[in-house]
């Protein structure tokens, strides 16, 4: 167990390290609140881009993993343009800037569903694969809502990646159809646990992939996205 509502701060001060400032979240009873802020002044809109972006609290965690499985419990916004995201970032480097992902993405655009997704950088690409082995998901039990705490499960072996929803298996990726242009896209670099929020409003492609640009003149000051629990087990 990385953390639940009743660990000790010490210990989650040890596990796990904010990359946003004091203040942009808090642990208490509940869990841990990542907020999401509105930027200060004067908010305009072009296309589907703000002219300012929200900065959203995220955690990596101090320790990394390579396979086994990590279940979050949380929860995100239903707010289009805002993103909740969970994954196992890696930590290994390649020749470009990109690095390993294994992705649990919650949009706030459409909160019926979440997406899975997979990034493996290959030096001998010109163009990075974001989306090539990304998957659309649906709540197989209520409550079907992004809103609502599920808890969302990625399994990491050597030959596959499963997700899971609140016990039931959604999506399997093997590791021999990750295969593109040649090379396998398949994450096996130790990794980092990173989860947090988001303002997704800053480019159009991505805006127009969560839905966004955040209408501030509706959406709440502050939103938050809580992390009831993280469990990590390395099985393998």
């Amino acid at each position: 167990m990385a953390f639940n509502s009743t660990t000790p701060h010490s210990k989650f001060e040890r596990d796990f390290d904010p990359l946003s400032p004091p203040g942009s979240y808090s642990l208490d009873p509940d869990g841990l609140k990542l907020f999401l802020d509105k930027p200060d002044g004067k908010i305009v809109r072009k296309g589907r881009t703000n002219s300012k972006i929200a900065d959203g609290a995220t955690f990596n965690s101090t320790f990394t993993v390579r396979y086994g499985k990590v279940t979050y419990s949380f929860d995100g916004p239903a707010v289009p343009g805002v993103v909740t995201a969970a994954i196992l970032l890696g930590t290994f480097r390649s020749p470009t800037p990109d690095r390993d992902e294994i992705d649990i993405e919650l949009l706030g655009g459409d909160p019926s569903h979440w997406q899975t997704n997979v990034f493996a950088p290959a030096p001998s690409e010109d163009q990075p694969l974001y989306s090539a082995f990304s998957s659309v998901q649906t709540y197989p039990h209520n409550p079907k809502s992004v809103a609502s705490t599920h808890s969302y499960a990625i399994d990491w072996s050597p030959e596959r990646i499963v997700w899971s929803v609140d016990g039931t298996q959604v999506r399997t990726l093997l590791k021999a159809d990750t295969m593109k242009n040649g090379v396998l896209h398949y994450p096996s670099h130790p990794s980092r646990l990173q989860f947090g929020i988001w303002d997704a409003s800053e480019e159009e492609g991505t805006s127009e992939w969560a839905h966004g640009p955040i209408d501030w003149d509706t959406a709440p000051k502050r939103m938050a996205a809580v992390f009831s629990s993280i469990q990590v087990e390395c099985p393998y």
